[in-house]
């Protein structure tokens, strides 16, 4: 390889680690990491309507300042725009796909930069003093589109106002804040030492495998798609994603495989082939080393906790002219009684064979040269 290829290959890497090295001096140890997260739950988690809760877009120019810090941790992922973050005399660019954890007591100023409008979303937690003390003042974490999922879940299970009633609500919260925390934990307390694929390249690859996971896409394929060889594509997408290429992308067809089979509108073959499996028993088996659960015990498991609603026909509008008059309702006392407009099958029945009976009479008096019953013969 030369090492003009050399070169352009380290231009589309980024240098931020995933190898695990020493710890950053002056970061939290475990023990005091673990005694925090051991406290994190829905209860903790503030869902009063304001500017600080929810999904927000932020015209051009905002601005967020708070000097004297706020009681609660604050937590902000930015999905689109970009802004800036001031705390105790350091500033900070946000672009999209950052998060910014702000401690509480901590003062900052938040604001909104260039001509385009920022998407962010917030939530606090509450604070808690004997486990907050070994934290530092601030924290930014950039490039975590995959904390994405984890705000959007949690906006959808906490909303504003009074509590939902959906099951196993706090669990999952609390799974989420983990998820959430450990991740921001991980992250701050690591020195850099090793390279990983850059953001524009990785958000390049997981769009075309998202695209094109009817075809079965291929390491080449992925590698073209960032602009390395396959080989050297290999070595830096394992670092930055803690598994083979091949692997990734079996994951990441039952990960859509799972949003599938929750919507109860296809069957588990026609999802495989969906997903372009030819088999079926290949799918299950790749879907249960994924998820630990055979397809159909896992939508058995999510459809406990489906509603479905009927749909009812839509009510047709009764069309009149405009001359027309509106019908008069009728009055409780003229309205006929439905017992009385019902017939009476057990007086019907002998009616009929009585009526019957007659007409056998009659034919027989008609051929015999007999008056006709009820008649007056002359």
């Amino acid at each position: 390889m030369s090492k003009r290829s050399v070169a352009a290959e380290a231009a589309v890497v980024s240098s931020r680690p995933t190898t695990l090295s020493a710890p950053v001096p002056g970061a939290p140890d475990e023990d005091s990491v673990r005694a925090w997260l051991a406290g994190v739950g829905a209860q903790r988690v503030l869902t009063r309507p304001g500017p600080l809760y929810g999904l927000h877009d932020l015209g051009a120019g905002w601005i967020l300042e708070c000097p004297a810090g706020l009681p609660d941790h604050l937590l902000q992922f930015v999905a689109a725009g970009a802004c800036t973050v001031s705390s105790e005399g350091q500033h900070r660019s946000l672009a999209a796909g950052s998060v910014l954890w702000i401690r509480p007591g901590a003062p900052f100023v938040l604001r909104g930069t260039g001509h385009r409008p920022t998407t962010v979303h917030r939530f606090r937690l509450t604070g808690d003093p004997a486990t907050d003390a070994p934290l530092g003042p601030a924290l930014c974490l950039e490039d975590a589109w995959e904390l994405r999922a984890a705000f959007n879940a949690l906006t959808t299970e906490l909303p504003p106002g009074p509590p939902s009633a959906l099951p196993y609500r706090e669990e999952l919260v609390r799974g989420l804040l983990l998820v959430l925390f450990s991740t921001l934990f991980r992250q701050a307390s690591w020195r850099p030492g090793g390279v990983l694929l850059s953001p524009a390249a990785r958000y390049a690859v997981e769009n075309y495998v998202d695209s094109t996971l009817a075809q079965r896409p291929r390491v080449s394929d992925l590698a073209r798609v960032a602009g390395l060889s396959p080989d050297y594509f290999t070595r830096v997408f394992r670092r930055t994603f803690s598994m083979p290429p091949r692997e990734w992308i079996v994951t990441r067809r039952v990960q859509r495989a799972t949003v599938l089979l929750q919507r109860h509108d296809r069957s588990v073959a026609q999802v495989a082939a969906e997903l372009g499996y030819t088999d079926s028993f290949l799918f299950s088996r790749q879907f249960k080393a994924v998820t630990g659960l055979a397809p159909q015990n896992y939508r058995g498991r999510t459809g406990r906790f489906a509603t479905r609603v009927p749909c009812a026909p839509p009510a047709v509008p009764a069309v009149r002219a405009f001359d027309e008059q509106p019908a008069r309702p009728v009055p409780e006392r003229e309205q006929p009684d439905a017992r009385q407009a019902q017939p009476d099958v057990r007086q019907s029945r002998p009616d009929a064979r009585r009526g019957r009976a007659e007409a056998r009479h009659d034919r027989a008096d008609a051929r015999h040269g007999r008056p006709r019953r009820g008649t007056v013969s002359r």
